[in-house]
């Protein structure tokens, strides 16, 4: 072999290794590995999956501005981040993340408007507003010749009509539904109106129907032990359901659970009925909604209780995770915000909205509002109060609305 040759063999060897090594380091860094040139070496990093809502926010490491969410943020050494996100005009989102080798840790910020716009939904008055146990209708009464008993749907409806308030039932010269109390029925579709004199014993029960209009209630006085035991019956058996798949020592943590502990309703007779009504509905006779003491997320993967030592916690059924929510000092209200990843906070002049890990607890809201009253709409675009704003003292509570978006 001529010199020529042995030059062009090398030549090609050393082509074909050069393929090689390039095609290897394009093969580990599509994999996630980083080049480390001081030893030689490919190391193993982490990805960052960052989305917001609103999209466009500034995503900042260790205090950093790396990226804009709705964007991967690759190649990153596995160790834990100090990760901020933030949009002008919007809460800002913090926590520390650690990021694990060869995986992709995915970021979901939900911020929300530093000054939201709050509107009302009912302007002649709204007392004793009762949120449906599906969430999805809010029962209140209002006084006057033109006042009655109102259903106010929470869902998002193509129909206009359909997402304004309707009138059930109307006030008469016996019955003023602005003075009375709603008890809904398991089904979210029937609900009793409580009617008591002044020593707060109950002198009519009438069953509606919300999805009626202009009807006339009948009193099932005689009947409503009956009914509520009913309702709780159905009540009962969706909550035995749902906790079959619920570890054991989350059962026992909780302290309000009642559901093993049953309080028999009698059936009263026509004549002692309006004495034992009234006997029951002041004790123990309401139905309550949450037997187990377990309160399920909407998308029923996470659950709030609130332990023997008076601790909110977060149990993750997916996870097998479990978080403890900070102390809330003069909590009037928890629930369950729609997207299953937080709670709504209600607290003397102060509603916000907490992750369920714990984290980032934002202020929404911060005024006056009355009983503790705030919920998530469903479409997760509002939550609805119950205030008078910064009306004169003695101004009828109206349902409100504060825009999250």
């Amino acid at each position: 072999m001529n010199k020529l040759a042995k030059y062009r063999v090398l030549f090609s060897l050393a082509i074909l290794i050069f393929i090689v090594v390039v095609s290897a380091a394009v093969i580990f860094y599509s994999r996630g590995f980083k080049p480390n040139f001081k030893n030689g070496t490919f190391e193993r990093t982490g990805l960052i999956v960052a989305t917001s809502l609103p999209t466009g926010a500034q995503v900042f490491l260790d205090g950093r501005l790396t990226s804009a969410t709705n964007t991967n943020i690759p190649y990153l050494e596995p160790r834990t981040y100090k990760i901020r996100i933030e949009k002008d005009g919007y809460t800002t989102w913090e926590k520390e993340i650690d990021i694990k080798a060869d995986l992709a840790t995915e970021i979901k910020a939900l911020l929300f408007p530093l000054a939201p716009e709050i509107k009302p939904l009912t302007i002649s008055g709204a007392t004793n507003p009762t949120l449906s146990p599906d969430g999805t209708k809010i029962a209140y009464g209002v006084w006057g010749e033109r006042g009655g008993l109102f259903i106010l749907p929470m869902t998002d409806s193509p129909f206009i009509f359909r997402q304004n308030s309707r009138i059930i039932a109307k006030n008469s010269s016996s019955f003023d539904y602005s003075k009375a109390k709603f008890i809904w029925g398991a089904d979210s579709r029937e609900l009793v109106a409580r009617f008591e004199d002044e020593a707060g014993s109950a002198t009519a029960n009438l069953l509606a129907d919300s999805e009626k209009a202009d009807q006339q209630p009948r009193d099932i006085t005689a009947s409503l032990s009956a009914t509520i035991s009913s309702w709780q019956q159905q009540i009962d058996e969706k909550a035995q359901r749902l906790i079959s798949i619920v570890p054991v020592e989350v059962k026992d943590a909780t302290a309000e659970a009642t559901l093993n502990k049953p309080t028999p309703l009698p059936s009263p007779s026509p004549k002692t009925a309006k004495k034992t009504v009234n006997s029951e509905l002041s004790t123990v006779n309401l139905p309550n909604y949450f037997p187990t003491g377990l309160i399920f997320s909407p998308d029923e993967e996470k659950i709030l209780y609130k332990n023997k030592e008076g601790k909110y916690k977060i149990y993750d059924l997916k996870l097998k995770k479990e978080s403890t929510l900070p102390d809330l000092p003069d909590l009037l209200n928890i629930s369950w915000f729609p997207d299953s990843s937080h709670l709504v906070l209600a607290q003397p002049n102060h509603i916000s909205i907490i992750e369920t890990d714990g984290n980032n607890n934002m202020t929404i809201y911060s005024g006056k509002f009355e009983d503790g009253f705030v919920y998530a709409h469903p479409s997760a675009n509002s939550l609805v109060i119950l205030t008078t704003l910064t009306q004169t003292e003695g101004t009828p509570t109206n349902l409100y609305s504060i825009n999250l978006k």
